[in-house]
Order: structure tokens, then sequence, then C-alpha cells
């Protein structure tokens, strides 16, 4: 697989797990809100919604990550760096919708919770991911070379005199 293609694959794997995780601790707390009497069984498909824009906000971190970890393996990213970089990206999430029409529809607690939320669900989602990344690596056979962001799998070239496939060495 070529090596775009396995980033493709891996911004795509990543916004799945935001979306579970958000969707989940989501569903969490609007289950604790029904229990509550604070929301109506209706408030519950925000959950989906929620689940949807984090898939975009995951697929958005995996690119930056991307770009920005240059070849690292997952042992060498930083937990702190890919949580801000996570909750940087809940934050840029809030901007958008705060001067989409938030900023005129909510009130200034409203604001700041959205603000806390967005942010921690993106930081908290990031590191997650790293740590559930980290934990694949492990798993990993011991004779198998862990994958590092940005490079692609073994390319295969093919020799046209025979029909014997080269597989090239590191």
């Amino acid at each position: 697989m070529s090596r775009w293609l396995r980033i493709i694959r891996g911004m795509i794997g990543t916004g799945l797990i935001f979306a579970v995780g958000v969707g989940g601790v989501s569903f969490l707390f609007g289950l604790v809100g029904l229990a509550l009497g604070a929301i109506s069984p209706n408030d519950l498909g925000m959950v989906g919604k929620l689940a949807v824009v984090a898939f975009f906000v995951g697929v958005g971190f995996a690119g930056v990550l991307a770009i920005t970890a240059h070849g690292r393996a997952f042992e060498r990213l930083s937990l702190r760096s890919v949580t801000t970089v996570g909750a940087g990206g809940g934050l840029l999430y809030f901007l958008f919708i705060a001067f989409m029409n938030g900023f005129r529809s909510w009130s200034l607690l409203n604001g700041i919770g959205n603000l806390v939320i967005l942010t921690l669900l993106g930081g908290g989602s990031a590191a997650v991911t790293l740590l559930v990344a980290r934990r694949a690596v492990a798993v990993l056979k011991t004779d198998e070379e862990p994958h590092r962001l940005g490079t692609g799998g073994e390319e295969i070239a093919h020799d046209r005199k025979s029909s014997k496939v080269e597989v090239p060495r590191r």
C-alpha cells in the first residue's frame, strides 16, 4: 500500500476512534441527564450529531499529526503534544461554531461550557488515540518493525524477466 493510502487509512481510523469515543461519552452524559430529568429523550439525537462532528475533527487531527510527526514512531510522540494538538482541534471547532451563529445564540455560561467541553473532548480523544496506537504497536510480532507516521508499507518491485517478486530491505 502506498504511503498516502496508509496515511488516509490512518486518518479515517482516527476519525472513527474520535467518533466512537465522543459518541460514547456523549451518550453516557445524555443518560445521566435523562435520569436527572434535565433533558428529554429527543435530546439524545444530539449524540449522533456529535459523533459525526467528532469523526471530521478526528480526521483533521490525524492529518495535522501526520504532517507534524515527521515519520516518528508512536513511542517517540509526546502524549502532551498530541493532547495539545487534539485540544487545539476542539478549540478550532468551538470557534467555527461560535462564528457561525454561536455567539448570537449562546449565553455566556453556555459559551464557556461549550469551550470547555469541546476542548476537553478534543484533547481526551487525541490522548486516547495515541494510547491505542501505542498499544497496537506493542501487540505486533517482535520481528515486525512498527510503522511510523508518514511511512508506507514495503514497496514490491516486479522483475519483468522472471516471475520472482523482490521485497526491498531497509
